[in-house]
């Protein structure tokens, strides 16, 4: 059980506007079977376990897999217009196949974004004429998204699980677009990307751009 203190809950309230947690879970399971010449009773979902055992020699493949997505997600609006979004998903899943084969995937990714968005302007002084109000926003935008993919497989007779498959990539990326008035606006990108796997090997990337866009009205 967790206990929050009034101390902490005023800690929070002076940085943060709101925060949300979230998780949700999924399941399935899912077999194959193979006949040549079906002659048995129709499948009931009632008595799906004595189909299961009745006809455990045709069955090719049985499939369970859990997702978690996310495992822990959170919300979070700070003070002065800046946002947080976070997510950790994962997926368990186990493949049995006919000759006692058995593989596991395991697979996982971590997600961040952070938003924080301004507007504001200045004044131009004009002689002899009032202040030339220049209206702007800002807004930062900033992703963060890592992933793992790893898969452990062994036939019937081994007693321990190799690794076959793993992967991991991660990109980080920055955007920036400002509008200075009705008629400029702009945009500032930035990207990285790195990608690492046990057969292909580790490869990086990266992207920088920017535009600038003036509207002219008649």
């Amino acid at each position: 059980m967790i206990h929050i203190t009034k101390s902490f809950n005023k800690f929070i309230s002076k940085y943060v506007n709101s925060l949300s947690f979230d998780h949700a879970t999924t399941g399935k399971e899912s077999r194959s079977w193979q006949f040549d010449q079906f002659a048995g009773p129709p499948i009931s979902f009632f008595a799906i376990d004595d189909f299961i055992s009745n006809y455990s020699d045709n069955q090719r493949t049985s499939r369970v897999n859990m997702n978690f997505t996310p495992l822990i997600g959170a919300t979070v609006a700070l003070k002065k217009g800046v946002s947080l979004n976070m997510r950790h998903n994962r997926t368990l899943s186990k493949e049995i196949t006919a000759n006692g084969g058995q593989k596991i995937f395991n697979d996982q990714s971590y997600l961040l974004s952070a938003n924080y968005a301004h507007k504001g302007g200045f004044s131009i002084p004009v002689p002899f004429f009032d202040n030339y109000k220049v209206n702007n926003q800002v807004n930062f935008t900033f992703n963060f998204d890592m992933n793992k993919n790893r898969t452990l497989q062994k036939a019937q007779e081994a007693t321990k699980f190799a690794e076959t498959t793993f992967t991991s990539s991660w990109k980080s990326g920055l955007r920036l677009t400002y509008s200075f008035s009705k008629s400029v606006s702009g945009s500032m990108v930035w990207e990285y990307r790195e990608n690492d796997s046990k057969h292909t090997g580790k490869k990086v990337d990266r992207d920088f751009g920017f535009d600038v866009n003036l509207a002219i009205r008649g």
